[in-house]
């Protein structure tokens, strides 16, 4: 059975994680074992032969689905990573001799900002930007250049900011821009969070959207058609390209060619953030305003997305509660019973928790469930961490979805957990991940501390 890597770093943002998920179902679906990194590049020992050389790509993969535009590294990073690797398929980045699927991001910004100017006759329209090192985000600062350009606007470096791609980096571009440029009659943002955040940084000041200020997002998230006002934006397909990179990666191990560069069309969505209506969309101008088929049709996804939501806040609780007493766990016996219910929630059928051992290019299997019961191994034999998997832990009776967590804690490597199951909720990962690292922190140093007592008591 063919196994392929999905690396991707998930901050928390729906852009992120439904490439990965998409990308992953799409191998199973294959019959492949999909094995998704969600995090730690580059810094984790996992992606390094030693800590001070280039990162690579662990080795027991077949292939590798590269979703570089989540990766937050310099471009040159990540195009090390391909050079003489297995074979591979890039989501945002050209990579050289690598086939890619790139959004048409310059296009997509400048349709919005295009729109802004004709249609709404806005003047003053600033830019919220994503990271700097972000090779995408800076296409998309590219488009908004060339569209002020087209249209006769000067280009106000008062009016540009940068956030993270998140939403509380939209809500402090507002407050950025109060401070720096005052005058403004629209936003656009470099994805959807952040122009989510954006509206809410609006609100908070008493400015109203789209009357005071038009807003503009990227990516077309679920979140983006029910927000208040419903937001215009820049549709990405995550889904198809997510599954598109999955199918190209397999011809690829399996000798096929692909296509070297394939363009996905990003369209402009019309809602209401812009200053339009709902029913100014192309696609929706042949539907009755209460035409009762799509009325229901969108009942029912706002249904769907707030039974997730609740669905999400619920799990997120009992994580939380779960967090904390994963942090107090003492030692291994008492973290194995708490991490094995952390996983029941997470529907993840198998674990591995693997601490580095010497000079972290080794690991041994310190936790793992096996049976419905968690075992603690603490004379387990060290592996080399290029083999990434313990031995057994990739069975062919069926194709398995992996989730590998670098774990990490103020720099400080401590190991990595394999978590077998669907690759859907990043933020319960997340705080997985988080809560876990704190208590093998706190457990080393509870060690550590213990034996420069005993020492000390020896020689005294």
């Amino acid at each position: 059975m063919k196994v392929v890597g999905v690396l991707g770093e998930l901050p928390g943002d729906p852009y992120s994680l439904r490439l990965m998920h998409s990308a992953a179902t799409q191998l199973v679906n294959e019959g492949c074992h999909a094995i998704c990194f969600m995090g730690g590049f580059p810094r984790a020992p996992l992606y390094r032969t030693t800590t001070a050389e280039t990162p690579r790509l662990p080795e027991p993969m077949d292939g590798w689905v590269i979703l570089a535009s989540t990766l937050r590294v310099p471009a040159g990073e990540v195009k090390a990573l391909v050079q003489g690797a297995k074979p591979c398929v890039s989501v945002g980045l050209e990579l050289p001799d690598t086939p890619s699927l790139i959004a048409s991001d310059e296009a997509g910004i400048f349709q919005a900002v295009t729109h802004l100017a004709r249609r709404h006759q806005r003047r003053r329209i600033a830019f919220v930007a994503g990271p700097s090192t972000s090779v995408e985000a800076m296409r998309r600062l590219e488009g908004y250049r060339m569209a002020l350009d087209t249209v006769g606007l000067a280009l106000d470096p008062a009016l540009i900011t940068h956030g993270d791609y998140l939403g509380p980096s939209g809500r402090e571009a507002v407050r950025v821009l109060e401070r720096q440029a005052r005058k403004y009659d629209a936003i656009v943002a470099a994805n959807d969070l952040m122009a989510i955040g954006v509206i809410e940084g609006l609100r908070a000041i008493g400015r109203s959207v789209p009357q005071d200020v038009s807003v503009v997002g990227f990516d077309d998230i679920e979140e983006a058609s029910f927000s208040a006002p419903t937001l215009t934006t820049i549709r990405q397909p995550l889904q198809e390209v997510g599954a598109l990179a999955a199918r190209m990666t397999i011809k690829r191990i399996e000798g096929a060619s692909v296509d070297p560069h394939t363009m996905v069309t990003a369209p402009l969505v019309i809602r209401q953030s812009c200053g339009c209506s709902d029913s100014d969309a192309p696609d929706r101008r042949s539907t009755a305003p209460n035409d009762p088929k799509a009325q229901s049709a969108r009942e029912g996804v706002l249904r769907d997305l707030v039974r997730r939501e609740l669905a999400s806040a619920r799990l997120q609780r009992e994580l939380s509660r779960l967090g904390e007493s994963i942090l107090g766990a003492a030692d291994y016996s008492e973290l194995a019973p708490l991490l094995s219910d952390a996983c029941r929630l997470l529907n993840v059928r198998r674990f591995v928790l693997a601490t580095y051992s010497g000079s972290q290019r080794h690991a041994r299997v310190t936790l793992e469930s096996s049976g419905g019961s968690v075992v603690f191994h603490p004379h387990a034999e060290a592996y080399a961490i290029e083999r990434l998997f313990p031995a057994g832990f990739l069975r062919n009776e069926r194709p398995m979805q992996v989730a590998v967590h670098a774990l990490e804690l103020a720099g400080e490597q401590l190991g990595y957990l394999l978590l077998d199951g669907d690759v859907k909720d990043d933020h319960a990962y997340l705080d997985l991940r988080r809560s876990v690292s704190s208590a093998l922190s706190r457990m080393a140093a509870a060690r550590e501390l213990r034996r420069v007592y005993t020492a000390e008591k020896k020689r005294g």
